[in-house]
């Protein structure tokens, strides 16, 4: 009795072993299947979460782009550059370019004096020419006198041949003018074109200033507020000289300007009482930063249209655009050839650049742009109210009478 009772002790203590290990075997296998199907689970979800983000990406990208193409068809609208302090701007747009000199006006004659010249030039050459053509003509004669009769004719053809070249570079000549050829110069004559210059006055308005006055011509500057006076002497030059002045807002802060009406309606009135104080002139011409079609203005822009109406302002906008602030760093040649291809496409255009610190190589491209147009006989002209605007947003007359 005494030796079963241990042993009956023992086989229960196994066998409570033994279930407990195998409670714990399937505990384990339990957990080995659930513990995947959850992993699976997470990373499944993870997975549509992250589909459903790429969908809504692409989604917006596309809506973007769809927007892009329609803001900047044809570069005729330009991406927005916001300037929070206009006191600062110097400092924030520099890039320590190095500021371009200005070739002397008298270096670069009027296209009259370019064609008179040419013609000096040109009789010379003949002269020189025919001089040539003489000794040339006596040396034939020299050999023609040994030659046979052979010779006598290869003589009289290299003198048909230089003939037909001379008629051929003298028909040239004909077809040239100042180095526009006809076909180039039929592009832009007799055409309307405005020059507009954007954000100034700049370190480089003097160098716009001298390049216009070099070619004979005015453009109109459209000016935010600065108060230093090195800018004050700027406004001042822009209207002694003939150029028209414009508002371009004060502050050129899109979030503030465009904020409300009388955010708006403030910024106006101390734009316009700086350039009036200034340079003792009303200006009644006004440009939108980004434009009247711009897409950051949280508030309607028909609002601030109805109040320049009310105020008997004139806003403008382009049909032409350099390419100067479309956030591609065109060369020199490219923003003239961006320009030129814009006012060869129209009878009238106004053509949108920019007067920053920023701005080099527009201070660059304007040479070849003054050279081509005045040679080519267009008529650059400025703005003023009587001036027919183009405008991106035009309201009805019964839209502006609707407040």
């Amino acid at each position: 009795m005494d030796n079963t009772q241990p042993e009956r002790e023992n086989a229960l203590r196994r066998k409570r072993r033994v279930k407990h290990l195998k409670n714990a075997i399937i505990i384990i296998i339990i957990i080995c299947l659930i513990l995947p199907t959850l992993l699976c689970m997470i990373l499944f979800g993870k997975i549509y979460s992250l589909e459903r983000k790429i969908d809504k990406l692409t989604e917006n990208q596309i809506k973007t782009e769809e927007k892009s193409s329609k803001t900047f068809e044809k570069n005729i609208y330009y991406h927005a550059e916001d300037y929070s302090s206009s006191l600062e701007e110097s400092e924030k747009n520099s890039y320590n370019e190095k500021k371009i000199s200005v070739i002397d006006s008298s270096d670069i004659p009027v296209a009259g004096e370019n064609t008179a010249k040419g013609t000096k030039k040109d009789s010379g050459t003949s002269q020189n020419t025919k001089a040539e053509t003489g000794k040339n003509s006596g040396k034939q004669s020299g050999k023609v006198a040994e030659a046979s009769s052979d010779g006598k004719a290869d003589v009289f053809n290299t003198k048909e041949k230089q003939n037909k070249v001379q008629d051929k570079d003298s028909s040239s000549l004909k077809n040239t003018i100042n180095g526009i050829d006809e076909q180039e110069r039929k592009k832009y004559e007799g055409k309307e074109v405005y020059l507009t210059f954007d954000d100034g006055p700049s370190s480089y308005t003097d160098d716009i200033l001298d390049i216009l006055n070099k070619y004979h011509v005015k453009a109109t500057f459209f000016v935010i507020g600065k108060t230093d006076e090195q800018s004050k002497r700027l406004y001042k030059r822009i209207v002694e000289e003939g150029n028209s002045i414009g508002m371009h807002s004060y502050s050129h802060d899109y979030k503030q300007l465009y904020k409300s009406l009388k955010t708006f309606e403030s910024d106006y009135r101390r734009i316009r009482k700086l350039i009036y104080d200034t340079t003792g002139f009303h200006t009644d011409i006004y440009r939108f930063p980004g434009g009247s079609g711009n897409q950051v203005s949280d508030t309607d822009m028909s609002v601030f249209i109805r109040y320049l109406n009310k105020e008997h302002v004139v806003y403008y906008d382009w049909n032409v655009a350099s390419g100067d602030a479309t956030g591609v760093s065109y060369t020199p040649k490219q923003l003239c050839d961006n320009a030129l291809e814009g006012i060869a496409g129209h009878t009238r255009s106004i053509v949108l650049m920019h007067d920053t610190d920023a701005k080099l190589n527009t201070v660059k491209s304007l040479d070849e742009l003054l050279s081509t147009l005045t040679q080519s006989g267009a008529k650059l002209l400025t703005l003023n109210e009587t001036v027919k605007p183009i405008q991106q947003v035009k309201l009805s007359s019964s839209e502006l009478n609707n407040k």
